[in-house]
């Protein structure tokens, strides 16, 4: 009897790990899709801000973007930030997928190149960004 239990205690860890590996797995291939589509039409400028590249690592989507904070009309990069990550978790399609476990990183550099911004949205982030407001 103690064997047989074992024996079903082991298989339910075994499942249960492949089961994560399979979650992990389609988060992965949700990333790449969702990357892939994003970056089809790249570059794209919208007035001072210029997203040039969209990939995808593990669960995570990144973008990069240059921010161009001396054009005419240029928002301070903190409102810019904040606005994109609003955006994220309260566009309905997008935020289903984030609360499934995807996630999207915001990079934002000057026009010299210099980093400005490294923000990560994820389903933490617009849980505490609804808190907050």
């Amino acid at each position: 009897m103690k064997k047989l239990l074992c024996l079903f205690l082991a298989f339910g860890a075994l499942a249960g790990c492949s089961s994560n590996d399979d979650k992990q797995h389609q988060l992965e291939l949700m990333a790449s899709n969702r990357a892939g589509v994003l970056s089809a039409g790249l570059p794209l400028e919208y007035g001072p801000l210029k997203i040039l590249r969209i990939s995808s690592n593990k669960n995570v989507v990144e973008m990069m973007m240059i921010y161009n904070d001396d054009a005419l009309g240029a928002k301070p990069l903190n409102q810019v930030v904040n606005t994109s990550i609003y955006t994220y978790c309260n566009t309905p399609a997008v935020r289903e997928q984030i609360d499934m476990g995807l996630m999207y990183r915001i990079k934002v550099r000057n026009s010299r190149g210099q980093l400005m911004a490294d923000e990560l949205v994820s389903a933490q982030t617009c849980s505490a960004g609804q808190k907050a407001q």
